[in-house]
């Protein structure tokens, strides 16, 4: 394929395949993401969704820095630009000699500051004058760093002052993993962060924590050259239908909607060491479950986890049993005829999964949301998942939707909606809790294999995941 005229063009056989649209991004896991099973990014997936609805293909283009972008933008060298939290001014963009439209903004992140758990958070602002602070390139960090400094009577401080016992390190915009990198080479204390960049990474980064999330927030949103640009109206268009449909908010929860608000350190080691003692142990019949019955083992995993902590003698207050949490009465339907089996009861519960996914055969189902239904229903029962769906519809929401099913959910433990629905009250709070800490574990779980972390050497016998459907 060759690119002409901002067309693309396939030359074995010759012939315009579409025009392009080139996309400017920063190095970001919001954009193209590494550890994310769910996806190819959040910012990617927009991208290329808008790309599809528009008939253009996407054109990835590094952005080098803030400053660059809007040289690129200005210079006809770029069209669109993503992943970015923060804007210039209004007059700053009306000054370029291309016009730049922006669209809505679609995500607020808290500026955050982020210490090594080796040293004492920072108790004030003025501990940041006193201590070393990393501060990437990017506008909107350094500014609330001067209004941090500012609260200590440092009025008009600028960002070279000596006045300050440790003067901060200025490095370019980089990945937070590179960033946190650079705390650990340069010594310094703190750093300021996008917290939801922080939250994807914050699993991976035990020996970083954040400290605290500040008032000033970075604002997302896309820019685009406007000077009677073809694609300018598709954009508006996109935005528009996106936030109307809340198509928008569904996306953002696939990437998001699972992350807790801070990582809990002593968790983490539990799920670690917890992995490190009992894969050993029951991996081989883990694998065998995930072939026989299509299941990616590391969802496997993350649901034995969630339901038993790996213990296989398990009873809950409700009676179910074994490592697989399995009812006596799915496990006679199983003819599993001893939940405390581990090996038995693993291979009976991913049959039972599988079932369940099965079942769940309806045309607007996207992979993901199928299987994020289908382990609510492994928790609450097939037949309740099927009435919080309908719950959904009913409302006017999707009921094919996740995001829009776990909003609803929670009701059918309500008299005035259990009371409709066919197979009656459920505790719709536990099957969403379900869910979202088995989507959290198998987050972890994934970014541990493709991170190629020591943590995670147990994982990669069990191969690579890429089982789902």
């Amino acid at each position: 394929m060759v690119l002409v005229n901002k067309l693309l063009w396939d030359a074995h056989p010759p012939g315009l395949i579409k025009p392009v649209v080139r996309v400017l991004a920063p190095e970001s896991e919001l954009v193209h993401s590494r550890i994310s099973p769910y996806g190819p990014g959040l910012e990617r997936e927009l991208v290329e969704l808008f790309a599809e609805q528009a008939g253009v293909h996407p054109i990835w283009l590094h952005m080098d820095g803030p400053g660059a972008a809007w040289d690129e933008l200005r210079h006809h060298r770029a069209d669109l630009l993503v992943g970015v939290g923060y804007a210039p001014s209004r007059p700053f963009l009306d000054s370029l000699v291309t016009p730049v439209a922006s669209g809505p903004i679609y995500a607020r992140h808290p500026v955050g500051v982020v210490h090594q758990r080796r040293h004492h958070p920072p108790q004030d602002p003025s501990d940041l004058c006193r201590r070393k602070v990393l501060l990437p390139e990017n506008p909107l960090l350094r500014l609330t760093f001067l209004q941090l400094l500012d609260d200590v009577d440092r009025n008009g401080l600028s960002l070279d002052d000596t006045t300050c016992s440790e003067a901060p390190l200025l490095t370019k915009e980089a990945s937070l993993p590179v960033q946190l990198a650079a705390m650990v080479e340069t010594e310094a204390r703190f750093t300021l962060v996008d917290t939801g960049r922080f939250s994807l990474w914050g699993p991976f980064y035990a020996d970083f924590q954040l400290a605290h999330s500040l008032e000033t927030t970075l604002e997302y949103r896309w820019f685009w050259r406007d000077d009677r640009n073809l694609l300018a109206p598709k954009l508006t268009e996109f935005w528009n239908n996106m936030i109307q449909d809340n198509e928008l908010e569904r996306i953002q929860d696939k990437y998001l909607g699972f992350l807790p608000e801070s990582s809990d350190r002593f968790a983490l080691l539990h799920l670690l060491e917890t992995l490190q003692r009992e894969l050993p142990r029951h991996g081989k019949t883990i694998l065998k479950a995930a072939q026989r019955y299509e299941i990616d083992p590391l969802l496997l995993i993350a649901l034995i986890y969630h339901e038993s902590r790996f213990d296989s003698e398990a009873v809950s207050r409700t009676g179910v049993r074994g490592i697989m949490q399995i009812t006596q009465v799915t496990a006679r339907e199983l003819g599993l005829d001893d939940p405390m089996n581990p090996t038995k009861s693993i291979l009976a519960g991913a049959r039972y999964l599988r079932q369940i996914w099965n079942r769940l055969d309806h045309p607007d189902l996207s992979e993901w949301d199928r299987w994020f239904l289908a382990l609510s229903a492994y928790n609450q029962g097939l037949g309740h998942t099927w009435d919080a769906m309908a719950l959904a519809g009913s409302l006017g929401l999707k009921e094919t939707s996740w995001n829009d099913v776990k909003r609803v959910f929670p009701l059918l433990s309500q008299r005035d909606y259990y009371s409709k629905a066919r197979h009656g009250y459920t505790r719709g709070f536990e099957a969403v809790a379900h869910v979202e800490a088995i989507r959290y574990y198998y987050y972890v779980l994934h970014g541990l294999l493709v991170l190629e972390r020591p943590e995670g050497k147990h994982l990669g016998r069990l191969g690579r995941p890429g089982l789902l459907s």
